[in-house]
């Protein structure tokens, strides 16, 4: 039986610039090539700002030549990925924006088949947009495509004409998943005329190991996040001014973008600002960056990891720190939820610190009860590897190949 090939178009995707972009995608390709006979190569094309005037020129030669230049060195290797510029000015109308997007999207397609590489299947990931160029090449080529949806479910910020080209891709898709069973619901609210299946995003459990002895001696609660509100780190800053209130010896860790403490911009210092303005700041320890490869040091000096978000697709941080050992304490986020059982920690609403506050007190009191073996081993069956590979294995196969 020979191998299947699959074309990976990721939404988004690790480049020079942009390392940490889209790296879940380029590590799921990584793991699964060669396993099962699969084959993967990775199309991306990276939306840029071009002047009108260039933007044009661009526009018209897109209607003139057969193929489009791509290149190894625009995007992350293992495997073979190949990026291309898509041109973006904010004047042009989206409908030919669009059109643009779609035409260099096939002809960068027309480019990589001409090695000798061709398809059996087309990967897109996430319907936004990599959804409407998987869903126009197909059309093209008629190789089928799937979907996996990976991030919120929202059109606000899209024209009528982009969203109603992103529903008729998940309509005519061959298959289509989603990262969460709240992703899977918010998806078929949109479109009912397709039925997700539920495949949580891959955690290597080997990167993630349980080391009790790293663990601080006064109770330390952990998060990792960024500073966009709908990731709540104002609610968890809120929540820990609340917490040391009744327990002054406890300490909280915060990781991600908002943590730096030398940077005068309000995104990248908010955590330092916040718990400041709230008298905290010398019981916390913020950091901007993690190293991957530190990421379980850091993640084991803790008692409790704390998601505070407003939505979350899946949340990587959590099943990381379960691997970790580490109970979780999330609000009421959708993809976090999938997690979080009596065994594993406690859920709470979206943004009501008191009640945070009050699940991380009763966790310190009622410690015991949660074993770090026991949460390790739901997050792996969840998003560890074995779990993945035979969830993938089946997703891209179906009867009419």
């Amino acid at each position: 039986m020979s191998d299947l090939k699959v074309l990976i178009i990721p939404s988004w995707y690790p480049t020079p610039k942009q390392p940490l972009t889209g790296s879940f995608f380029h590590e799921q390709a990584q793991f699964l090539q060669g396993k099962e006979g699969l084959d993967f190569q990775v199309l991306y094309g990276e939306k840029k700002s071009y002047t009108l005037i260039l933007w044009i020129w661009v526009f018209v030669k897109s209607r003139l030549k057969p193929t489009w230049p791509i290149s190894t060195s625009k995007v992350r290797q293992g495997p073979t990925a190949y990026g291309f510029d898509i041109p973006a000015n904010r004047r042009v109308p989206d409908q030919l924006q669009i059109n643009l997007e779609k035409k260099i999207f096939l002809k960068a397609y027309r480019s990589l088949v001409l090695s000798g590489w061709v398809p059996d299947l087309i990967h897109a990931q996430s319907g936004m947009d990599a959804g409407i160029y998987a869903h126009h090449i197909s059309q093209e080529t008629n190789i089928p495509f799937l979907i996996m949806e990976h991030q919120v479910f929202v059109f606000h910020y899209y024209s009528k004409l982009r969203g109603t080209l992103i529903m008729d891709a998940f309509q005519s898709a061959q298959k289509t998943a989603a990262v969460s069973w709240d992703e899977r619901r918010q998806v078929m609210m949109n479109q009912p005329q397709c039925n997700p299946k539920v495949i949580w995003n891959l955690v290597d459990e080997a990167q993630y190991m349980i080391d009790l002895g790293k663990r601080r001696k006064a109770f330390t609660v952990i998060t990792l996040l960024n500073s966009l509100f709908i990731k709540g780190a104002e609610d968890f800053i809120e929540a820990m001014a609340i917490v040391l209130q009744y327990d002054p010896e406890i300490r909280f860790i915060m990781i991600g973008k908002g943590g730096d403490k030398k940077s005068s911009n309000v995104q990248e210092n908010l955590f330092v600002r916040k718990s400041k303005e709230l008298g905290i700041f010398e019981k916390g320890e913020f950091l901007p960056v993690v190293p991957r490869d530190q990421i379980s040091n850091v993640l084991n000096q803790a008692h409790v990891f704390v998601s505070p978000s407003i939505q979350e697709p899946h949340g990587i941080a959590v099943r990381e720190a379960m691997m970790c050992g580490l109970p979780i304490i999330s609000t009421a986020n959708g993809g976090v939820e999938d997690s979080v059982t009596p065994e594993t920690g406690l859920v709470v609403p979206v943004k009501q610190p008191e009640t945070m506050a009050a699940a991380i007190i009763a966790m310190k009191k009622n410690y015991s009860r949660y074993k770090p073996e026991r949460i390790r081993e739901l997050a792996i069956n969840q998003c560890g590897k074995e779990a993945f590979l035979g969830s993938m294995v089946d997703f891209y196969h179906f009867e009419n190949q």
